[in-house]
C-alpha cells in the first residue's frame, strides 16, 4: 500500500469509529432529550390546568367567605350569650304560660336544660313549635311524654293532660 491509500485508509477508520462514537453516544442523548422535552410538556399543561381549577377554587371559597360574613351577624344573634340566658328562660316562662303550660326548668347542666312541662297536647305541641321557630339556636335532645295518672288528676291537673320532660341543647357563645 501507498501512502495515499494508508492515509485514506486510517482517516476512513477514524471516521468510522466517530460515527460509530456519535451514533453510540449521542443517539441516547437525543432520546433522552426527546423524553424530557415530552415530559415537560405534560407537566405544564398539568399545571395550567391545576392553575385554573385552583382559581375557580378560590373563587368559589371567596363567595362562600362573603356569604358567610353577610350571615355572621345572624347567626351570632341566635346564639346565647351569659345575658340573653335570662332573657331566653323568661321567653320559654312567657311561651309556656301563653300555651297555659306550667314550665319547670332545669339548667343545672347549663347550656343542657331540661324543661319539664304539664299541659295538654294541642298546647304542648304549640310550646314545641315555638322551640323549633324561635331565634335561637338549640337541638330537642329527648322528648319524654306522660299520660296523667288518677292520682295526679287530684293535684289540679286534668286527666287530659300530658306531662312531658324535654331536654335541650343551647349553643352558646364562648
Amino acid at each position: 500500500m501507498n501512502l495515499k491509500q494508508k492515509i485514506f485508509l486510517i482517516a476512513g477508520l477514524f471516521l468510522v469509529i466517530i460515527v460509530i462514537l456519535i451514533l453510540a453516544v449521542l443517539k441516547p442523548l437525543i432520546l433522552e432529550i426527546k423524553k424530557t422535552s415530552a415530559s415537560a410538556k405534560e407537566s405544564r399543561e398539568k399545571l395550567l390546568i391545576l392553575e385554573n381549577t385552583n382559581q375557580d377554587y378560590l373563587k368559589q371559597v371567596e363567595s362562600d367567605y362573603n356569604q358567610i360574613s353577610d350571615n355572621l351577624a345572624l347567626v351570632k344573634s341566635g346564639l346565647i350569650n351569659s345575658e340573653q340566658a335570662v332573657d331566653f328562660f323568661m321567653a320559654l316562662e312567657g311561651v309556656a304560660s301563653a300555651s297555659s303550660n306550667s314550665l319547670e326548668i332545669k339548667a343545672s347542666e347549663f347550656p343542657v336544660i331540661t324543661l319539664n312541662l304539664t299541659g295538654n297536647f294541642p298546647n304542648l305541641m304549640r310550646f314545641l313549635g315555638w322551640l323549633e321557630s324561635n331565634k335561637y339556636f338549640l337541638d330537642v335532645d329527648l322528648i319524654q311524654l306522660k299520660g296523667i295518672t288518677e292520682e295526679e288528676t287530684i293535684e289540679g291537673i286534668s286527666a287530659n293532660d300530658v306531662k312531658s320532660t324535654i331536654k335541650i341543647k343551647l349553643y352558646t357563645e364562648k
